[in-house]
């Protein structure tokens, strides 16, 4: 209640005051920018970023092979009351989900290996860094297993199909030449034409050659004659020494019975003593022509005998001699070596052809393909192998023929024949396919190779466990891989996704075709982080 004053006077008016004035609006004014509501997002980053720091931090904790696993884990969450509504949503800006690669957590707001719930009720500001910082001290709930694909490795050779390119040509092929000089009387066969063996294909003439064919026939009837008279010859001194012989032999008979009848008159007296030395000195002649008669014989068969040899061996010679001449005449004659085909002809009816000069040009009817090997797969390609050759739309069999097994400028040349009725034209150029062998070992997909530096590993799989293994490469050919190092029959991981470490979980089977529905924390599809 207001008191009133004691004395009479009342008090003095209030001063009146002018009403002010409205300021007239002033033209083209802006209207202030908000910049407090630019430090609530950077408030907000800030808190995201300390909570980011600390649940790394936190993650370290968590255990993890060889440096680096999977790991997941709800981020914290924080709410709190800023005295208005709508700032809760500040509070919460630290909840998140992250996932950990290699051991490190990482998360939008927060991230950490488990899951953790910071409240609190504060300002806005203070909220979110509260729900930060829940997040970054998770404790981890799971344990990471890697869906992957495995088969099993096996014994074995490695082949492939090799494609080379190849050249039809003839199995044999020669020049031939004449054996003497002479003029060209004759062509027998034309370019492009078969032969037989032996057949005329260029004739010559030589009349020196004709000449000693005919004095070599002369020869060799001049001494058949001489033969001939040699032998009628002795066969005709042998029949007249041999009756002299008997003529000689029966007078030596006649003497000696003579001289025997004699010397019985002798004895009775009954002729003289002189009629016997008479008769005696009779069978003494009659003996020595008998073995004259005899030596003559002897003599007679004796020369005889040396002048029918001496006149065989003039014959033999001309015949020899004949020989010769008709051979050297024959040499005139040009002929196929070979059955074939004439691809030249480097004479001319009328031409003269000296010995040695080149005649004509021959291949074989036969055909084979050269075809030059890589020296590390020769050695397989013995004489017997089969191969195949493909010219145009046609494939031809073909076995190995040759196999030098030198290489030349790096690669073996190869020659092998065609096995069918049906050949290629020469000189056809096509694809010749054969199958190499690469290397023998354990057989793996080559997609489960893994290369380190200079150091090539393959997952397999064991108890529910990746083992990294070290292994050496002998040789790939398509989608395989020959290694060793391994076992036969070891599960082998053919893709390995990214992040499989040595001794982390890994699932097969079933649980590997389950891994697109796998829960929240779980490695993505193909192990890519």
């Amino acid at each position: 209640m207001e008191q009133v004053s004691k004395s009479g006077t009342p008090p003095p008016p209030p001063p009146r005051r002018t009403p002010a004035r409205a300021a007239a609006p002033t033209v083209g004014a802006r209207r202030p920018f908000p910049w407090g509501w630019l430090f609530v997002p950077l408030l907000l980053g800030g808190a995201g970023f300390v909570g980011y720091r600390l649940g790394t931090a936190d993650s370290g904790s968590t255990t993890s092979r060889a440096g680096g696993s999977f790991g997941t884990g709800q981020g914290g969450s924080g709410s709190g009351s800023a005295g208005s509504g709508g700032r809760s949503g500040a509070a919460q800006a630290g909840a998140g989900q992250g996932s950990a690669a290699r051991g490190a957590g990482a998360g939008a707001g927060g991230a950490a290996s488990g899951s953790a719930t910071g409240t609190g009720t504060r300002s806005a500001g203070q909220a979110a860094g509260a729900g930060a910082t829940g997040a970054g001290r998770g404790v981890a709930t799971s344990t990471v297993v890697t869906p992957v694909q495995v088969t099993a490795a096996t014994s074995g050779t490695l082949s492939t199909s090799r494609t080379l390119t190849g050249t039809v040509a003839a199995a044999q092929s020669t020049t031939v030449t004449a054996r003497t000089s002479g003029t060209v009387t004759g062509v027998g066969v034309a370019v492009g034409g078969s032969v037989t063996a032996g057949q005329t294909v260029v004739t010559l003439s030589n009349a020196d050659l004709n000449a000693a064919v005919q004095n070599a026939q002369n020869a060799l009837d001049s001494a058949r004659v001489q033969l001939r008279g040699q032998q009628a010859s002795t066969v005709g001194g042998r029949a007249g020494l041999q009756a002299q012989v008997t003529a000689a032999q029966l007078a030596l008979t006649n003497a000696q019975a003579t001289l025997q009848a004699q010397q019985a008159l002798l004895a009775v007296g009954a002729v003289a003593r002189s009629e016997v030395a008479a008769q005696q000195a009779a069978v003494a002649a009659a003996q020595t022509t008998l073995t004259t008669a005899r030596a003559n014989l002897a003599e007679n068969e004796r020369s005889g005998a040396q002048g029918v040899t001496e006149a065989e061996l003039s014959v033999q010679r001309a015949q020899l001699a004949l020989t010769q001449a008709q051979a050297a005449a024959d040499a005139a004659r040009v002929t196929a070596p070979f059955a074939g085909q004439v691809t030249a002809l480097n004479v001319a009816p009328g031409e003269y052809v000296t010995a040695n000069g080149e005649a004509f040009t021959l291949v074989s009817r036969e055909r084979q393909v050269n075809v030059n090997v890589p020296a590390t797969e020769a050695t397989t390609l013995t004489p017997g192998t089969i191969l195949s050759f493909t010219s145009g739309a046609v494939k031809y069999p073909l076995k190995v023929a040759q196999n030098p097994g030198a290489p030349t400028n790096g690669s073996v040349p190869l020659v092998a024949r065609f096995t069918g009725d049906t050949l290629p034209a020469l000189g056809a150029v096509g694809s010749v396919v054969y199958t190499a062998k690469v290397a023998t070992g354990v057989l793996i997909p080559s997609t489960a190779l893994q290369a380190d530096g200079d150091q090539t590993y393959v997952f397999t799989v064991s108890g529910g466990r990746a083992t990294l293994n070290k292994v050496t490469v002998l040789g790939q050919a398509g989608t395989q891989s020959a290694v060793s190092g391994i076992p036969s029959g070891a599960q082998v991981v053919t893709q390995p996704p990214t992040g499989l470490l040595d001794g982390g979980g890994v699932s097969t089977g079933d649980a590997a075709a389950r891994g697109s529905t796998s829960p929240a924390g779980s490695p993505p599809p193909g192990g890519q982080p």
